[in-house]
């Protein structure tokens, strides 16, 4: 038993202290606090508590509004004021450029929306007649009845299951969409007519796509709708979502997409028009050197592999638009960008998760 300090926040939602130069990390605190530690999981070069106890509480600290928190591992941020968890994202964001791409001084926009109601997509776990998330620790189910952070449409859905009006099964996972009035899933009306800016995007529901509607439509009014080119070029452009838009400012787009049945809803919601939907890992269709002036980046959390990155120094197009949800390989991959003669025009993060570590960063970067 042993008392720390939390100095910070780390990715993945822990508060880190230190006790003899080793590092703990203990789950739902706030720097600033002193936390009595009762037990550990002891790894090579750290510790996580396990059992504790705040001892000096942060004026930050609030009483939880979900009746679920800590058990339920959906969420690590309930313990806070909204206001801090964006200064503490906001914080981790800069420390990760800082140690990854040597960068300290960049304006930062930090755009969120509200923390409650807010998740449109969800993936629940069910067995038997239990339905819910995993628990923070990841080995059992937490049943739920309904969920704050999601929208009324998928805590309708929660509640017909409870009341056996909706089958799901036995055993196993669902993906839940709710949106306008309705919900979504894939034992029922599995494919997602959704109305973006005005625009009309379809998509099934066992596809990725963006988790918080709101926010996503502030994303394209501000930084898609202002893009324009000659030829512009979208690499993992899933259902074209983006291309949508993207295809009204240029008189010609392509885009590139591996996963072949976005391929299909893709080309369903693009339509006609001087635009080009290719199915190909981004990787091999590079090998084609075509020359753009425009590029759009979406790449999973992976980042940009190097052969990408390489292909962009070589076209060296005038603008480039980078939305990343890892900003560790964007902090990685902005490092080469910048050496390969970009400047930074704006960087925005977007909070589509909020009670969540998670962030999403949207960057404009153009050559002189």
């Amino acid at each position: 038993m042993f008392v720390v300090e939390i100095e910070k926040i780390v990715p993945g939602g822990f508060g880190l202290g230190r006790m003899q130069g080793k590092v703990i990390f203990v789950p739902h605190t706030i720097p600033g606090e002193q936390v009595r530690v009762e037990s550990t999981v002891a790894r090579k070069d750290y510790e996580i508590a396990q059992t504790f106890q705040i001892l000096k509480p942060s004026s930050d600290r609030i009483q939880p509004l979900c009746s679920y928190f800590p058990l339920c591992g959906g969420c690590q941020f309930h313990h806070m004021k909204y206001d801090t968890e964006l200064e503490i994202k906001k914080g981790m964001f800069q420390e990760t450029l800082r140690r990854t791409a040597g960068l300290t001084e960049i304006p930062i926009r930090l755009e969120h929306s509200s923390p409650f109601a807010y998740r449109n997509r969800v993936r629940f776990h069910f067995l038997e007649d239990r339905i819910g998330f995993l628990s923070t620790k990841g080995t059992s189910l937490v049943p739920i009845d309904r969920c704050i952070v999601c929208v009324e449409e998928v805590n309708r859905f929660l509640q017909e299951v409870r009341e056996r009006r909706v089958d799901i099964g036995s055993r196993g996972e669902i993906t839940v969409f709710g949106y306008g009035g309705q919900y979504f899933w894939e034992g029922g009306i599995r494919e997602v007519v959704l109305e973006l800016v005005g625009r009309q995007v379809t998509f099934p529901i066992d596809s990725f796509f963006q988790s918080n509607v709101n926010l996503l439509e502030h994303l394209i009014r501000t930084h898609i709708l202002p893009l324009k080119g000659s030829k512009i070029l979208e690499l993992y452009g899933g259902v074209g979502t983006f291309g949508v838009f993207l295809k009204k400012n240029c008189s010609h787009y392509t885009m590139v997409e591996e996963y072949p049945p976005s391929v299909q809803y893709a080309l369903k919601n693009l339509g006609e028009g001087s635009i080009r939907v290719v199915q190909s890992r981004v990787e091999r269709w590079i090998s084609r050197r075509m020359f753009y002036d425009t590029v759009v980046l979406d790449p999973p959390r992976t980042g940009l592999s190097q052969p990408v990155r390489e292909y962009l120094k070589k076209i060296a197009p005038k603008n480039l638009l980078y939305i990343s949800c890892n900003p560790v390989t964007f902090a990685r991959d902005l490092k080469y960008l910048l050496g390969a003669g970009y400047e930074i025009e704006s960087c925005t993060l977007y909070d589509f998760y909020p009670r969540t570590p998670h962030l999403e960063v949207v960057c404009r970067l153009e050559r002189p």
